[in-house]
């Protein structure tokens, strides 16, 4: 027995050494070069590719049989331009397990990868590898002989120590829509490659588009392979990555998460989801579904409180400035994120902004076209603190403005920009339905509840189709549309207000208390065009307005009244017995500077930048007035001639109907003690008519006779020569009678 057993083990060491020896044989003996025509040939024929063998080949014997290929080319036939190529690649089997019938893989290594992947309006190039009729004619009968030995190669254990690509360059180019992407210098190292065991990868590469947004990222990851049921298990998936192009500076991101794909079933997970970047640090997961149609997401995501100018300065941008040092110091977000398929839904969505909270839900209700819907409401906002705070420089400047606009007839204007104001391509693109709610919101004193807008856009037709709420103690209601179908946008509003409190929103815009009233007012407004100046020069519009119990501030109209009366009696003595209150020689003006409004209707119609004042009549505390005019809207100059009646002046028959004419002229920015003053040309004229009538009037009582002409002088000499003529007819009356006697 033992004489068998030895000359057994002899005869199994002499096939090890037979085996051994045809292995060194083979790869000292025969040069694979010889066979590069070969394999170029079988390339052509089998996978439809022209392949450039430029490199050696060479054979590896210990501690691994293997083959090492140098620089090699493949172009899709008759096709000059490259696909695919590499540097130099390495793959092998050790050798010594094979003698117990085991294949375990070596090393396998790629240097200088380089792979050209198109898509044209005909298919993409990689759907020509293997398509060669031929080859597909010959290999269709093959095909279910090798299918049972391919499903028991894949029970064959495959493990592989490293796996290592250096230096790999991926072009994917759509020539269709101008996508071009770069993966460039890719460097991809895995270790104990197992197909049913788990095993460590990493990756480092950059990523270029067309819109030059660069990605550089490092992958580390733990990689669980079934490929039988087509599921990828990536455990503590750490990515660290410098985004630039997308932002003034680069965004540094670190993210970790476990990410599990079933391919065949048609999802990914991601849990465990950590991510940190420009200050903000969010957690969460998600579920997403049918990947290959329409996808369904379901997850959570939060992003802890976080100082929003911290990170707007962390990627390159402008702080927000703020009069409150307080403001956007804590911002946060939560959502759960779900809805149907081919959306993102972010539902139970919540919003906070310091003390302000906005809640509701937001999405992108079609992936595809891009449709946004939201339904949000913020509980409230004091806006006040978010406002740039005014240095000196502006008050200055201000000061400044009001001075000019005081002194100057015409304030100096910059000229209006005609350069494009509107993205007309990006507005038709547009696709919202979105409500916004708002339960308080304060700014400069003034106080608004309850509103509610509705917004829509689609087809290039955007419209605020509800904007109403509660403010200054009434309510307004106002809609617009923007039409950007055309290049010649066109913009239309109509808006309404209802028993509001002037006074706040006068003081807000002209920075002055000039007004206080309970206004109501309506305004239609239409302009097209896509420019400042166009907006202007095209504008049209009309507005309607009441303002009940209102008081203007620093003009008192019966005042200038009583100086125009005064001037006036200057130059007719003879008026100053109708008037009462002339002991002194002047009517006393009154202490108050204000002249205060019982009740005020108004119809104005809008032409470019100015505001034609068709009608304005008002009752006042002490008299009426109707006028006309205009305020230009955009120097706020304005010239206003009024007609002015006040009984409490006399109650003489030739004053108490007379309509005292008044000019209020000057800019909302100016001194308003300046602005109304008589018309004194209009009262000199009213002086002469009442003088002129009064002695009609006492000529008739005294003498019988009617008196013509449009003055005093007229009328007397009119009155003296009709006296002369009476006269004279009574002395011939009394002649003709003497001679008949």
């Amino acid at each position: 027995m033992a004489k068998t057993l030895k000359i057994i083990a002899a005869i199994l060491l002499a096939l090890v050494v037979l085996l051994a020896l045809a292995l060194f044989v083979i790869t000292r003996v025969i040069d694979p070069n010889d066979f590069k025509p070969e394999i170029s040939a079988a390339a052509q024929e089998n996978a439809n590719l022209d392949l450039t063998i430029e490199g050696d080949l060479s054979w590896t014997f210990w501690p691994s049989l293997g083959v090492n290929i140098g620089h090699t080319e493949a172009r899709i036939h008759d096709q000059p331009e490259l696909f695919a190529g590499l540097d130099e690649i390495h793959v092998g089997v050790a050798v010594w397990p094979l003698f117990y019938g085991k294949v375990e893989m070596d090393a396998v290594s790629v240097h200088g990868l380089q792979l050209n992947l198109v898509e044209g309006p005909d298919g993409a190039n990689w759907e020509q590898i293997g398509s060669s009729a031929d080859a597909t004619a010959a290999n269709s009968a093959d095909a279910e002989n090798i299918s049972d030995e391919s499903a028991s190669a894949m029970d064959i254990p495959l493990s592989i120590p490293s796996v290592n690509i250096h230096g790999a360059n991926i072009r994917y180019r759509v020539l269709t829509d101008g996508t071009d992407i770069t993966v460039e210098n890719a460097n991809i190292s895995a270790q104990n490659i197992s197909l049913d065991k788990p095993f460590t990868l990493q990756a480092a590469l950059r990523y270029q588009d067309q819109s030059d947004i660069r990605i550089d990222t490092d992958l580390d990851t733990t990689l669980t392979m079934n490929l039988e049921k087509n599921i990828f298990q990536l455990n503590e998936f750490a990515i660290n990555a410098n985004i630039g192009g997308v932002t003034t500076l680069p965004i540094a991101v670190t993210a970790k998460m476990d990410v599990d794909a079933a391919l065949d079933e048609d999802r990914v997970s991601i849990r465990n989801l950590i991510v940190d970047a420009a200050g903000t640090h969010t957690t969460g997961g998600m579920d997403i579904n049918q990947l290959s149609g329409a996808m369904l997401f379901a997850g959570e995501l939060h992003i802890a409180p976080f100082d929003a100018n911290a990170a707007l300065k962390a990627i390159g941008e402008e702080a927000i400035e703020t009069s409150d040092e307080k403001a956007l110091k804590n911002v946060s977000i939560d959502a759960i994120i779900g809805g149907p398929e081919n959306s993102i839904t972010a539902k139970s969505l919540t919003i906070k902004v310091d003390d302000s909270t906005i809640t509701g839900s937001a999405a992108l209700a079609n992936i595809d076209s891009g449709k946004l819907v939201f339904d949000l409401t913020l509980d409230k906002f004091v806006a006040d603190g978010y406002l740039p705070s005014e240095t000196e420089e502006s008050s200055s400047s201000n000061s400044n403005e009001k001075a000019l606009a005081s002194n100057a007839a015409e304030p100096i204007l910059p000229p209006l920009s005609d350069a494009e104001l509107l993205p007309l391509d990006d507005l038709r693109a547009l696709i919202v339905n979105g409500k916004f709610n708002v339960g308080s919101l304060s700014y400069m004193g003034i106080n608004a509840s309850n509103m509610q807008f509705v917004v829509s856009a689609k087809d290039g037709v955007m419209k605020l189709s509800k904007a109403d709420g509660n403010a200054l103690g009434g309510n307004f209601n106002a809609n617009a549309t923007l039409d950007a179908r055309t290049n010649t946008p066109t913009f239309a509003l109509t808006t309404n207000v209802k028993t509001i409190q002037l006074q706040p929103v006068v003081e807000m815009a002209l920075e002055e208390d000039l007004f206080t009233g309970v206004l109501d007012m309506d305004i239609t407004f239409n302009s097209h065009g896509n420019s400042e100046k166009a907006l202007v020069e095209n504008a049209i519009g009309k507005t309607t307005f009441h303002l009940a119990d209102g008081t203007v501030r620093g003009a008192n109209l019966y005042n200038s009244l009583l100086g125009g009366i005064n001037e006036l009696l200057g130059s007719y003595q003879q008026l100053s017995a109708f008037i009462p209150g002339q002991e002194s020689g002047k009517l006393p003006l009154e202490l108050s500077k204000d002249t205060r409004i019982i009740d005020l209707d108004g119809v104005a119609r809008i032409e470019k930048e100015v505001a034609y004042i068709d009608k304005l009549a008002a009752n006042l505390d002490r008299g009426t007035i109707d006028g006309k005019g205009f305020l230009n809207l955009r120097s706020e100059a304005f010239d206003i001639k009024i007609g002015m009646k006040s009984p409490d002046i006399t109650d003489n028959k030739y004053l108490k109907d007379q309509t005292w004419p008044l000019r209020c002229k000057g800019n909302l920015q100016g001194d308003a003690a300046g602005w109304c003053r008589n018309d004194k040309d209009g009262f000199k004229a009213i002086g002469k008519d009442v003088a002129t009538q009064m002695a009609k009037d006492k000529i008739k009582d005294k003498f019988g006779i009617d008196g013509e002409g449009d003055s005093t002088e007229a009328v007397v000499k009119d009155a003296a020569k009709k006296k002369a003529q009476d006269e004279l007819q009574k002395k011939l009356d009394e002649k003709l009678k003497g001679l008949f006697k």
